[in-house]
């Protein structure tokens, strides 16, 4: 039996409204790549880019699939047990205040070629997170990665 366990619901990620001109800005780049790919006759490549940008459309207009999460002395369970996670995977962990209502926590494997797990969850429950996973994961100072600083950038 777990000796703790906190459940709630968040998005599967941030969702940051696009407006027009990033779509525009988007499609204007893609169609920089493709004459770039015309021009070196690299065909394969122009057809890479269109796909490229339709995913980047579709996947970027998207909005998040909401998901039940629960945090055990034990593991860590994403939309009921679609993925589940031992928290002896993880080396340490970190929170990030996103914005007031939610954070992100990042869980660090002990593998180090594996980038951090990230979950989002409701700053009211930071507290609940921190005295739970204290005797089990070291919290350790956050720090952006570039990833995410490409990804705020981009506004993706």
């Amino acid at each position: 039996m777990a000796k703790f366990e906190i459940k709630w619901d968040a998005p599967e990620y941030e969702h940051r409204e696009k407006g027009s001109g990033w779509y525009w800005t988007s499609i204007i780049l893609a169609a920089l790549f493709i004459v770039f790919a015309v021009w070196q006759r690299d065909y394969l490549f122009g057809v890479f880019v269109v796909i490229a940008e339709i995913l980047f459309i579709l996947w970027g207009s998207r909005p998040p699939r909401v998901l039940n999460f629960a945090l055990t002395d034990e593991e860590l369970d994403i939309h009921g047990g679609q993925k589940v996670h031992s928290l002896r995977e993880f080396e340490s962990w970190s929170v990030n205040k996103m914005d007031p209502t939610w954070a992100d926590l990042h869980f660090y494997f002990r593998a180090r070629t594996r980038l951090p797990l990230r979950v989002i969850v409701p700053i009211a429950r930071i507290d609940e997170v921190r005295t739970g996973l204290r005797p089990h994961l070291r919290e350790v100072e956050h720090e952006i990665m570039f990833l995410d600083a490409i990804e705020r950038f981009l506004g993706f």
